[in-house]
């Protein structure tokens, strides 16, 4: 899938392994503190490092469904980092969630999993595994260009290409 941006033409490819550093480097730069909920907590500031978040996203890239919009030269205009939730991890991730020593993150997920444990989406389309847009991120640079609509729609593709037939849940807001 391509798409022109004003003077920029940017591609949505797959994040390669060899690319994590810099996946995660563009996460520092826009996600991690623009995030509302992130922000509204303090959890980091821009460009700073978050272990925990960064555990959370490489283990989501880990899973190979992440996709990126880059330029001509490669350089990350945007990334949707899209994972599977199989039945019973996220009740997993509570309990490791409560040996945390991030108070903040914590405090971020903590509210993420009441959310998601008031609406049981497995129960509700009787499936065991759930296609999720965990992380939605566009570059301070290329925002207002309708580039998390792109990466949303991707996603949507993505999930449907490994087989999901619902519509994907996006968990995090920004």
């Amino acid at each position: 899938m391509s798409s022109s941006s004003s003077e920029d033409c940017l591609t949505v490819v797959d994040v390669p392994e060899n690319r994590y550093d810099e996946a995660i480097h563009h996460l520092r730069l826009n996600f991690f503190a623009d995030e509302p909920l992130n922000n509204a907590v303090g959890l980091c500031a821009r460009g700073e490092s978050q272990h925990e978040l960064e555990r959370h996203c490489l283990l989501t890239l880990k899973q190979g469904y992440s996709r990126m919009l880059v330029d001509k030269k490669g350089a990350i205009a945007g990334m949707a980092l899209n994972g599977i939730l199989k039945k019973g991890e996220r009740e997993e991730a509570e309990r490791r969630l409560a040996e945390v020593d991030d108070e903040k993150f914590k405090t971020i997920f903590g509210l993420l999993y009441k959310v998601n444990d008031k609406v049981d989406l497995f129960a509700k389309y009787n499936v065991d595994e759930l296609f999720e847009c965990r992380i939605l991120s566009v570059d301070a640079d290329y925002r207002g260009k309708g580039l998390a609509s792109i990466l949303l729609a991707d996603s949507v593709e993505t999930a449907k290409t490994a087989g999901f037939k619902h519509a994907l849940r996006l968990i995090c807001m920004g």
